[in-house]
């Protein structure tokens, strides 16, 4: 090659003007030119590249080039520089159809073809094995560059041939998308895959989805890792683009389509395989905290893929409602947002609904989350007013045994609910009317009495036929005695005239003790000294003399009884 004649003659060159000078005595006053190790390293590694492009038998260079980048961990920037220049040599043999056997070659020829191919895989396996998953990110990122690099030069090639680098179990997109759904270390790389492949182009994110769903069915029959399942959540639920209309599909990384009914033009063609992925994913052994990631975002990132098959959703959220706990009111929301925007008819939300109503949610850490997607079910007006009542009884018993950072929170929202159905202010107050003379002939005493409670029942679990509406809601006035002075005080507004439109719920929600103590202890002043108990008894079950006093004498009896 031109360059290496030019090389050698000025090596001749030097070599003759060192002998003259030597020749003549004098030293030459230039200080000779060095090396360094890594330039020559370098030139190594820009020669073999140069001579594999040359020459068909300098094809063996590309196995001495793979042997640098296998040597990643004692000489890194070694096998970074051999990896691109591998990367531009395939590129290169690629495009030129090196790798293609033809119907016309000769069997020689098809074993260079076949031994290309061979190498071609060693270094896009060497890539995604030992480079994806790196605790050193810039080698992740150099990797997924180079692995995408070689997708869009096989993907450039024809139709046929870039359908088959799309869709092939051999093929470098599809060994990519695997690594990155087995590899646990690489979170960095599937969000920089997503960002800056799948986000980008739509040929990317269509193929994605394809993978993901070839690799959990092909899988299936053995079982599917749970730290894989986990991982094609991670990395489907980091996809935003959802594409409105077809006009948007216009984006591509590989080959643009040429057919008019291909199915990249499709917008439902795009849909269809992504619900495939995550229909994929909904039948794959999903542990607890798997559903409770699916849905966080049901709603934002599924959910708009399904426009037209979100009947397949219902099973998945029916059983994730089963499984009770948050995933319960996860499941309700999605299954709400289904029923509000895409009108699915599922009769059992309020009754699923009513069903979380118990104990445990006044008490549990999600309580201020449940409070906010409660009161969004619950603000239509053209609720039943027996089902509304219903929630407002149960929440008012509930709050009889529920700490005071819950019912500083149900009392404005009963407060609110009251306003919007006017039907259920009965439950407040009962004066003598015609109408009630049905209580005569069964409760002749409820005048001096007052109405009867036991209509409602807590064991109904249908809020439609509980008897709510007929009762009274004397937890809330009992509230009025509670031992905490804010509950007490905002436990008077329901005996007061409803002269407020409605109470913003979202400055009672967040609350807890905590909350509550320090707002008390902020106050500057005082209104009134509290009583304490500031004197401490020196014995309490005996007297003075070692007798025991009547509390001793109470509690020897019980002991004795025991």
């Amino acid at each position: 090659m031109p360059g290496l004649i030019t090389n050698g003659m000025a090596v001749g060159k030097r070599k003759r003007d060192d002998a003259a000078a030597a020749t003549n005595g004098v030293k030459s006053r230039k200080a000779p030119k060095t090396v360094g190790k890594s330039d020559n390293t370098q030139a190594k590694i820009l020669l073999l590249e140069e001579q594999i492009l040359e020459s068909r038998t300098h094809y063996n260079n590309i196995v001495e080039l793979q042997s640098l980048v296998n040597n990643i961990d004692q000489k890194p920037k070694t096998a970074t520089l051999a990896a691109v220049s591998l990367c531009r040599v395939f590129c290169r043999l690629i495009a030129s159809e090196a790798l293609v056997k033809r119907n016309t070659a000769s069997e020689a020829d098809g074993q260079v073809v076949q031994w290309l191919k061979a190498r071609l895989r060693d270094y896009v396996d060497g890539l995604a094995t030992q480079w994806i998953g790196s605790p050193d990110p810039s080698q992740e990122s150099t990797a997924l560059t180079l692995l995408m690099r070689i997708v869009k030069e096989e993907t450039s090639q024809g139709s046929r041939r870039s359908e088959q680098a799309w869709r092939t179990e051999t093929s470098t997109f599809y060994t990519l998308v695997e690594t990155l759904l087995e590899k646990t270390e690489a979170e960095g790389a599937r969000q920089e895959f997503v960002e800056k492949y799948v986000e980008e182009h739509d040929d990317v994110r269509s193929y994605t989805f394809s993978a993901v769903r070839q690799y959990l069915k092909s899988r299936a029959d053995e079982g599917v890792d749970d730290a894989v399942i986990g991982h094609a959540i991670e990395l489907l639920s980091q996809i935003e683009g959802v594409p409105d209309s077809q006009d948007q599909l216009a984006d591509w990384y590989g080959e643009p389509p040429v057919e008019k009914k291909h199915q990249l033009l499709s917008l439902n063609a795009h849909r269809k395989i992504a619900q495939e992925a995550w229909l994929a994913i909904f039948r794959s052994p999903l542990t607890r905290d798997h559903r409770k990631a699916i849905l966080n975002i049901a709603t934002t990132r599924i959910l708009p893929w399904f426009a037209t098959r979100v009947e397949l959703l219902t099973d998945f959220l029916t059983d994730s409602f089963n499984e009770g706990g948050s995933l319960s009111l996860l499941a309700l929301s999605s299954i709400f947002h289904l029923i509000t925007k895409k009108n699915l008819d599922y009769p059992e939300f309020y009754t699923k609904l009513y069903s979380l109503l118990d104990d445990d949610v006044m008490h549990s850490k999600h309580r201020s989350r449940f409070f906010r997607l409660l009161d969004t079910f619950m603000s239509s007006t053209h609720l039943p007013a027996a089902m509304v009542a219903s929630f407002i009884k149960r929440l008012a018993r509930l709050s009889l045994q529920a700490p005071p950072g819950a019912i500083v929170w149900v009392v404005p929202w009963v407060y609110n609910m009251l306003k919007a159905h006017p039907a259920c202010t009965f439950m407040l107050h009962r004066p003598y009317h015609p109408a009630h003379s049905v209580y005569d002939k069964n409760n002749p005493k409820w005048r001096d009495e007052g109405m009867p409670n036991h209509t409602f029942s807590m064991s109904v679990p249908d809020p439609s036929h509980t008897g709510a509406i007929d009762s009274s809601l004397w937890e809330l006035q009992t509230l009025e005695s509670h031992y905490h002075p804010n509950v007490a005080t905002l436990a008077k507004i329901l005996s007061e005239q409803f002269t407020k439109r409605e109470y913003q719920l979202e400055d009672f929600l967040d609350h807890s003790y905590a909350t509550l103590v320090e707002a008390e202890l902020g106050k500057v002043e005082m209104k009134k000294t509290p009583v304490v108990e500031w004197e401490i008894p020196k014995r309490i079950v005996t007297e003075e003399g070692g007798d025991l006093n009547r509390l001793g004498g109470l509690l020897e009896k019980a002991i004795a009884t025991l």
